[in-house]
């Protein structure tokens, strides 16, 4: 059949007397093919040195580079070691497998100015998660023109969005913890800004915030902290760069250490809560007799933490499945465009719950599934562990 690099899929076709369709369904389309037939067209492929159709022809053929590409806001090694990306990153993975897809993980970056690996990528669609507003990786992104959806942030007019009701995540945190009699309340934050600050939050940096997630989630806990009478601006907050057990702990001492020492932690993290917890211990303060700490997400870690963790639980594997699925399930028209299909099935069994159902109608109370035209939140729910209790009373 000659060498390789004259072999072409056309020969194998006809030294095998199928036609060039057949042998190119045995590669990519499998299902399409007897398991024996499949088998013979392989082995023949072996033998004669032939790997398959060219993926860059077949590029070049369909327009398609059979990818999707996630944009991390952090680089790849920090990013997995955080579990909510992991968790993310699962259900992305779901959706992919399901259409024999593959996952490209873009650097992004916060505030990254090269956006060369956004604007050269070969992807089908790109999913950008957690940045700022005014991420130039975003801007890359919409230019691509290829389809995209953001998840949690930032919510942009004309581009979808898969995100969680944190404002009423964390309310509900807020009202558990003034339900059991506290009133000396803390608030540990995720970064309001990209610019690597750790430290006691202003007013001026939570009102010019560029992560929405920050910001909402503490509209959630200062609203609680109104409906019970108490001053939101009483509770103080302190900002951390990252969301990880180590800026927890600086939290914790440093909040722990006020004359005025909080009775109860709201966390925006469960990471950041076990920091807190950690500080705690170290100072010999009792959770929860002393302290009640309160997370935000239900990774794995917070079951297993000692004691076990109250946060609010929030659906990280369908999060990533659903916005796989909006980019995968678009209508062929829309491709091309900024946004992707609102409405489309996201359902799946892999994710856990059904996605479809968790971006149905708006709803009511915390947590409750809301719809927009181009915004999907999907419910999220607080789980009471045993680390929070009532104030010891003086």
């Amino acid at each position: 059949m000659g060498s390789r690099s004259r072999l072409t899929l056309g020969d194998l076709a006809a030294s095998l007397g199928v036609s060039k369709t057949t042998v190119s369904n045995a590669f990519s389309r499998p299902d399409q093919l007897s398991a024996d037939l499949r088998a013979r067209i392989l082995e023949a492929a072996y033998a004669a040195g032939y790997a398959g159709p060219d993926p860059v022809a077949r590029m070049l053929r369909t327009r398609r580079a059979g990818a999707l590409g996630l944009i991390l806001p952090e680089s790849l090694p920090f990013s997995l070691d955080e579990p909510t990306v992991t968790e993310l990153l699962r259900g992305i993975a779901d959706a992919c497998d399901e259409r024999r897809l593959g996952l490209l993980i873009v650097p992004g970056g916060r505030d990254a100015p090269d956006t060369r690996s956004i604007s050269d990528v070969a992807v089908d669609g790109l999913i950008a998660y957690s940045l700022p507003h005014g991420a130039a990786a975003l801007d890359a992104a919409i230019r691509r023109g290829v389809p995209l959806v953001v998840i949690d942030q930032p919510r942009l007019p004309g581009v979808t969005t898969v995100s969680v009701d944190d404002r009423g995540g964390a309310r509900e945190a807020a009202r558990h913890l003034v339900g059991l009699g506290h009133r000396r309340i803390a608030i540990v934050g995720l970064p309001f800004h990209p610019d690597g600050y750790t430290g006691p939050a202003t007013e001026a940096r939570i009102d010019e915030a560029r992560f929405d997630v920050a910001a909402a989630r503490l509209a959630g806990y200062r609203d609680a902290l109104a409906e019970a009478g108490m001053d939101p601006d009483d509770a103080p907050v302190f900002e951390c760069a990252h969301s990880d057990e180590d800026l927890g702990l600086e939290a914790g001492r440093h909040l722990l250490g006020r004359p005025d020492r909080p009775t109860a932690v709201l966390a925006m993290s469960d990471r950041l809560a076990i920091g807190v917890a950690a500080a705690a211990r170290e100072a010999r303060i009792d959770v929860p007799r002393d302290l009640s700490v309160v997370g935000f997400n239900d990774t794995e870690a917070a079951a297993r933490a000692r004691p076990a963790l109250t946060t609010v639980r929030q659906p990280l594997r369908l999060k990533g499945y659903a916005a796989a699925r909006l980019i995968l399930d678009a209508p062929a028209e829309s491709e091309g465009a900024a946004t992707s299909a609102p409405g489309a099935s996201v359902s799946g069994a892999e994710a856990g719950s059904s996605a479809s159902e968790a971006v149905g109608p708006a709803g009511s109370g915390a947590g409750g599934p809301r719809a927009a035209a181009d915004e999907f939140d999907l419910p999220v729910e607080l789980v009471v562990r045993r680390s929070t209790a009532a104030p010891r009373r003086s």
